[in-house]
């Protein structure tokens, strides 16, 4: 319950900040806390919209 109203308040607090690079910060935040909280599938379908998007290009690891 109190961790929902951090992420409220947090949020809330972001809207009032004047510069942009602050506010994306603080939002930052507030999504990370948000994405703390997920379950393993709704993880999964959150990284299957972000790929459907384009958003993110897939990393290729390439070990030695």
């Amino acid at each position: 319950m109190y961790d929902l109203l951090d992420v409220a308040c947090a949020a809330m607090a972001a809207m009032e900040l004047d510069k942009i690079s602050d506010k994306e910060q603080a939002f930052k935040h507030v999504c990370n806390r948000i994405y703390g909280y997920m379950t393993p599938a709704a993880r999964a379908e959150y990284q299957e919209w972000v790929e459907r998007k384009g958003w993110k290009q897939k990393e290729k690891i390439i070990l030695p």
